[in-house]
């Protein structure tokens, strides 16, 4: 059989947000189970199979319907291994005739919790511990195979190409489709096999795509497709951006399945990447792992707004707990032992100086972003005079920019609000300094 195109991985990869794709059996036993009795695709038979990342029965119908397009040996791809715990889905699927040959998709974060915390986690940690389940499904569960090619969606992308590095000694190909890159300590700890796995790896994501913006690109080929909200027919345009569906639908292939419409990353969201990577290099300047509180704070925060799983009280726990930890860094940098009613200031070096600089440029990048913020919900007016729609459904439309009107100036307040906590512990930290100079003063002086 020869290498899958980049149409049908990115099918596999929208395949992969259906429950039932863990099941053992061949694309084809799937397609045939969803049959109407005129050999077509039934969309209520498809709606049973249980649809994750936010696609219609109807959406999903047309993937399968694709999907019944392609070469018989595509549909002949087998599922002989699969995972579906702890956050991450994956399947293994065995090449027609070839048992040393396979491919291993992984699904998206799905809408859960901790998979969209584990994201947050990948800016401090080198390996997070759903990459850890992702390496493990791919050196032990599908150990058979020398020859393997991965690809995945959203944090599926991360993961497929997270085991590319890890296990470049069998993974000789991966696409990630709108997946984010690594952290800096990752990158340095696999320094070595990145020069060997990088030239392996594509990176296609839609030109408006806020996810594979985050952390370190390793990827030699990145490429971008133009993409729109008309391509989707989904309600929630921020969801659409970032839709599996949506991608597919705005691709154009030629003959051997090759994407042919690339187009540049949107200008917003490049600079909207800088802006996130200065970000990310400010707080990993913080001392005694700040970045470690920052980090778990933003993934309270952004996993509390994105993942369904979990229950209201659960996630407002979840943040305050991650609010008392930031707030007792912060005293602890400056000697406060939040244990009692009284405050130790610790002796004062050259690098409390440095300490507070570094605070004070994560407050100022907060204040940036939460400008931004504001800044990308005006240019949502934009959209009512630029979207062609006919009046029967400017209700609808008027219904769902306001909503993401509402979404992104809470946004903007959150980061408001947690500027302001830092911008508290810098200045308490540097009330410290000045007492502590003051005292050193005295000292010598006599005053």
């Amino acid at each position: 059989m020869m290498d899958l195109s980049e149409k049908e991985l990115l099918l596999l990869s929208n395949y992969l947000y259906i429950d039932e794709c863990t099941g053992y059996g061949t694309i084809k036993d799937t397609l045939d189970h969803c049959r109407d009795n005129k050999g077509n695709i039934d969309t209520d038979k498809v709606a049973g199979l249980g649809i994750g990342g936010c696609m219609s029965s109807e959406e999903c119908a047309d993937i399968l319907g694709e999907m019944d397009g392609c070469r018989d040996e595509f549909k002949d791809l087998n599922a002989v291994r699969s995972i579906d715990k702890g956050g991450i889905r994956a399947v293994c699927f065995e090449y027609p005739g070839e048992k040393n040959k396979a491919v291993v998709v992984f699904r998206g974060t799905g809408g859960a919790y901790d998979a969209w915390a584990d994201n947050l986690r990948g800016e401090y940690k080198t390996d997070t511990d759903m990459q850890k389940l992702a390496d493990d499904f791919v050196r032990y569960d599908c150990g058979v195979y020398d020859n393997i090619v991965v690809s995945g969606h959203s944090k599926g992308g991360n993961m497929a190409q997270y085991v590319t590095v890890t296990n470049r000694d069998r993974v000789q190909r991966c696409a990630s489709f709108d997946g984010q890159g690594l952290s800096d300590s990752a990158l340095k700890s696999y320094e070595s096999q990145l020069k060997d796995a990088s030239y392996r790896i594509s990176s296609i994501s839609g030109d408006k795509d806020y996810v594979n913006i985050l952390l370190n690109p390793i990827a030699l080929k990145r490429v971008y497709v133009k993409t729109g909200v008309k391509a989707a027919g989904l309600a929630d345009i921020a969801v659409a951006l970032h839709s599996s569906y949506v991608l597919y639908k705005s691709c154009e292939f030629d003959g051997e399945g090759n994407i042919t419409n690339l187009s540049r990353q949107n200008p917003l969201l490049s600079g909207i990447r800088k802006k996130i990577a200065e970000f990310v290099k400010d707080i990993d300047r913080l001392p005694k792992e700040g970045n470690v509180k920052v980090s778990e704070m933003l993934a309270a925060i952004v996993a509390s707004g994105l993942g369904n799983d979990v229950s209201d009280p659960v996630k407002k726990e979840k943040i305050k707990e991650a609010y008392s930890e930031l707030c007792d860094y912060g005293a602890s940098l400056i000697g406060i032992n939040t244990d009692t009613e009284y405050e130790t200031v610790v002796p004062v070096t050259d690098f409390v100086y440095a300490d507070v600089t570094g605070l004070r440029k994560v407050v100022n990048m907060l204040e940036e972003m939460s400008k931004e913020l504001k800044e990308i919900t005006g240019r949502l007016q934009d959209i009512r005079t630029t979207i062609n729609y006919k009046a029967a459904s400017r209700l609808a439309v008027e219904t769902i920019i306001r909503k993401q009107e509402n979404k992104l100036s809470g946004f903007a307040e959150t980061m408001t609000g947690f500027e302001e906590i830092l911008g508290e512990i810098s200045n308490l930290y540097a009330d410290c300094e000045n007492r502590i100079c003051d005292n050193i003063l005295c000292i010598n002086f006599g005053g």
